[in-house]
């Protein structure tokens, strides 16, 4: 079991081409696909710790969770494998570039806004990681690489996130240490990583991004000393002041203070605040500012369909009714293909609780008033109708008197036979003497 040769071809397909680096746990060597004539990058697992069982499922972990990670500021997996000499590897999109250590002994120290950029993006990738439950735990310089765009100016650089061989799932339990060596790096470990705390959680990727930061500012870490005499500062020392080595604004120092905050209760809940804190100093048009500019309008947007989806439950819809707790909310066929719309309650009852009555209810328990009042009426009508009808038989003429012609005291009836059923003489003419009926012609 033993690293593939220059020149040599892994699996049949893999030309190795040069050693691009040398870790603890593994090695990454430059290589092209034969088939497809492609660079690439292939990472193998160290030949000493391939016989690690844990380590190996360490290692094959990493590839599940960063082809899981849809993000540019990831490095890109494209293929998992283990070698014929039984070592484990990864391949990997080939990066252009240099890692941001290399680049920080070149220079030494970086510009305030070329710093937020860099820190700002590397927020960005591991936002997408804790999304789904990857925490880092190894973040430093030697793991943020400076990729150059194969799009827009020559001068754009992006970052790329390396290495999550020693990540943790969230909730994870696992052992922190091999051969009782602490993993990580211990200059950017957080102070719960020194105490080998199990609990550990994305605010200790925030604690080393705070580190970087500070580094890139600054010229060096917040502490210096050997490994021991750093670790022991990092759980017993506040981290310095910022200002006190480069020149830079109070908020700055403010926010680089806080996501180096030993009590990790006061530190940075998460890496969206940070980008939060650092969007002011980010320069206009980087990519930095456009992560930040998106980061905030997503959260408008999500604040927006909160509020409205809030404003749905709490407002009744046309044409319903509400009755203490419960709403009825039947709509019209008309105005929805669905004739009914069932919502569930605004509220549930606590223990205890006497709930209002329900419409069925006040309607049984309401006063029959109405109802009374109208039997009422209708019998006051019936009454009168029956006294109409008596008034009207009452005033009836009699059988023998002619209708529409002159009355008794305009004229003198001509003599007729009686009726056969009647024996009674016709009423003597009246005293006044006989007046001429109206019909008659009248001499003048």
């Amino acid at each position: 079991m033993g690293l593939p040769d220059i020149g040599q071809t892994l699996d049949g397909k893999y030309e190795i081409v040069r050693l691009l680096g040398e870790g603890g746990m593994a090695v990454v060597f430059e290589a092209n696909h034969q088939r497809l004539h492609q660079r690439v990058a292939i990472k193998l697992l160290a030949p000493e710790l391939a016989r690690d069982a844990e380590l190996v499922t360490r290692f094959e972990r990493e590839a599940r969770a960063v082809a899981r990670l849809n993000t540019k500021h990831v490095v890109r997996v494209t293929d998992v494998d283990v070698s014929s000499d039984g070592l484990p590897y990864m391949v990997m999109e080939f990066l252009d570039g240099r890692d941001l250590d290399a680049e920080l002994q070149a220079r030494r120290r970086l510009p305030l806004d070329e710093s937020v950029d860099i820190i700002v993006q590397a927020c960005s990738g591991m936002l997408e990681a804790h999304a789904i439950g990857i925490i880092h735990r190894d973040l430093k310089p030697a793991n943020l690489f400076l990729a150059k765009e194969r799009e827009g100016p020559e001068s754009a650089r992006i970052v790329k996130i390396l290495d999550f061989g020693i990540s943790k799932m969230i909730g994870e339990s696992s052992r922190l240490t091999i051969a009782g060596a602490v993993i990580g790096t211990v200059l950017y470990m957080s102070p719960e990583q020194v105490r080998a705390e199990s609990s550990v959680d994305v605010r200790a990727d925030v604690w080393s991004l705070g580190v970087i930061l500070f580094e890139l500012l600054a010229g060096h870490a917040p502490f210096k000393g050997s490994s021991a005499q750093i670790a022991a500062k990092i759980v017993s020392t506040d981290a310095p002041d910022l200002r006190t080595f480069a020149e830079v604004p109070e908020g700055l120092a403010l926010t680089v203070r806080r996501m180096l905050d030993r009590d990790r209760d006061r530190r940075f809940s998460s890496l969206r605040e940070v980008v939060d804190a650092l969007s002011p100093f980010a320069p206009a048009g980087s990519l930095g500012a456009g992560i930040a500019a998106k980061l905030q309008l997503g959260r408008s947007s999500a604040r927006g369909k909160t509020a409205l989806l809030a404003s749905k439950r709490t407002m009744p819809m046309p044409g319903t009714a509400r009755y203490g707790g419960e709403r009825s909310s039947t709509v019209s066929s008309s105005s929805s293909s669905n004739a009914r719309i069932s919502e569930p309650r605004s509220s549930m009852p606590d223990a205890g609780q006497t709930l209002p009555p329900s419409p069925a209810a006040l309607d049984r328990e309401a006063p029959a008033r109405p109802l009374l009042l109208v039997a009422i009426a209708l019998g006051l009508l019936a009454a009168a109708g029956v006294v109409l009808l008596l008034l009207s038989l009452y005033r009836r003429p009699k059988a023998n008197a002619v209708p529409d012609g002159p009355t008794a005291s305009d004229v003198t009836p001509a003599p007729t036979a009686s009726p056969a059923r009647s024996e009674e003489p016709l009423p003597p003419p009246p005293a006044t003497g006989t007046v001429r009926p109206k019909s008659a012609p009248v001499g003048r």
